[in-house]
């Protein structure tokens, strides 16, 4: 992927891909929710793999079948409140939950992991970046997540903690915004960007290609991650299940793959 588009061109084609793939994908998913043996569960992207491999080992202990929607939360969260579908919800961020809970559509929740932020820069780090004052640069080109998913979120909070100086210089020198905390990764893995910042988990997953950076604590924002059974599941039971599995079962999993898991319920 080229940086040679302008940040908006970019930006208004991923918000088109994201319309169409979610106006196409909610009639495939209504239906294969009605399925007594289909967990249908909708997953922030930064999750992928873990939850993954918790799914296959459902399956393969109770036989039921479990189908992801791995998207940003924000796009997940208003996918959930137009389709009205669905057994379980996992965001990147208790937000999400929490406005689901006022609409009256969530049944249950516990917190599972955390999401920690911190920059990442290609491998070798040629721009000498070490810090999120260094972000803020003349030249410096950065990707960030748009606000409408939990590390587009965060960031700005990050930023307006680091202070006007900062968070001016980071804003300007943003060249493009990703719909997913992976795609915001993949912009410094291909070298289209100098920096981005992502959650720890997803950075862990590429560290042979890019360098991580931790975000001094004094500024950094650190996530809770929720699981939580949706009112609209159509298999109690089952979303149950799978609910209880996750958190514990899914727990070493998600240790395996960098995530911190939370001490702390609901």
């Amino acid at each position: 992927m080229s940086i040679s588009n302008t940040a908006d061109d970019i930006m208004k084609k991923t918000g088109v891909m994201l319309i169409l793939l979610i106006t196409l994908s909610f009639s495939g998913c209504t239906q294969k929710s009605n399925n007594n043996n289909v967990i249908h569960a909708y997953v922030g992207a930064g999750m992928q793999k873990p939850m993954d491999e918790i799914g296959k080992m459902f399956e393969k202990k109770y036989g039921i079948k479990v189908e992801y929607d791995y998207a940003g939360s924000g796009y997940l969260y208003s996918k959930i409140l137009a389709s009205r579908d669905g057994d379980i919800f996992m965001p990147g961020d208790t937000f999400y939950v929490n406005e689901l809970k006022k609409k009256g559509l969530i049944l249950k929740y516990e917190n599972l992991t955390k999401h920690i932020p911190v920059i990442v820069v290609q491998k070798g780090n040629p721009k000498n970046i070490s810090s999120l004052k260094d972000l803020a640069k003349p030249g410096i080109k950065i990707a960030l997540g748009d606000e409408n998913i939990a590390i587009g979120r965060t960031v700005d909070k990050i930023l307006k903690k680091a202070g006007g100086n900062i968070s001016k210089g980071v804003n300007k020198n943003v060249v493009v915004r990703g719909a997913t905390v992976k795609q915001v990764l993949l912009y410094v893995v291909n070298k289209d960007v100098d920096a981005a910042i992502v959650w720890r988990a997803d950075a862990l997953e590429e560290k042979n290609k890019v360098d991580i950076i931790p975000i001094n604590p004094k500024y950094n924002i650190i996530k809770t991650v929720p699981i939580a059974i949706l009112n609209t599941t159509k298999n109690k039971s089952n979303a149950e299940k799978f609910y209880k599995f996750v958190l514990t079962d899914g727990k070493k999993i998600f240790e395996k793959y960098g995530f911190e898991i939370s001490q702390n319920n609901n």
